[in-house]
């Protein structure tokens, strides 16, 4: 997704600063914040990637450009009315057990980015949304061990449905959104 970056060049930064996990992971965790709130805060976003305050020094200015890119992408991308939004995962030329371990980890970003919100299980959550988010969390422990080229079609169709699963979700955590756009800052 050209918007959000290269895949491989964040996934550099992740690496580089030994972050708490990969870019797939980061992605679904900023997705899930800014499903429940548009103006879910940067900062809050890539304290829970880099934990130690010596991370976050270490970050350059090239580093935290990418890194807001990323984040204020993927609020664009949740924001458009076409619903252009996608996983961040990588490439398709990568073998499919590795793209369906970086989906799994996806999930569990996601999840973790609606709890880290604060919202939880006691949310009166519609029925589809509750199917929703468990087939999240068993798509989160996904074994993509056994997966093989064969599989290709199912991870689109998973893919698809994780896709249109953020999309509900979104509808429900925020019904009457609004479509301002605030650049986030590294403080």
């Amino acid at each position: 997704m050209k918007r959000l970056g290269n895949y491989e060049d964040l996934q550099l930064i992740f690496d580089e600063h030994d972050a708490g996990m990969n870019v797939s992971e980061a992605h679904g965790l900023a997705s899930g914040m800014l499903c429940v709130q548009f103006d879910a805060d940067f900062n809050r976003w890539i304290s829970a990637i880099f934990d130690t305050e010596d991370q976050l020094k270490a970050l350059t200015n090239e580093d935290k450009q990418g890194l807001i890119g990323l984040f204020q992408g993927t609020l664009e991308l949740l924001k458009t009315d076409e619903f252009i939004f996608d996983l961040l995962l990588p490439y398709e030329e990568e073998r499919i057990g590795v793209r369906a371990v970086a989906m799994s980890e996806w999930c569990q970003g996601f999840l973790y980015g609606v709890a880290y919100m604060g919202v939880g299980d006691d949310k009166d959550w519609s029925e589809d949304c509750r199917g929703i988010l468990r087939d999240l969390m068993e798509i989160s422990r996904l074994d993509a061990d056994n997966s093989d080229e064969s599989d290709e079609q199912a991870f689109m169709e998973l893919q698809e449905y994780v896709r249109m699963g953020v999309q509900i979700l979104m509808q429900e955590l925020q019904p009457d959104s609004d479509s301002s756009t605030e650049q986030p800052t590294l403080h």
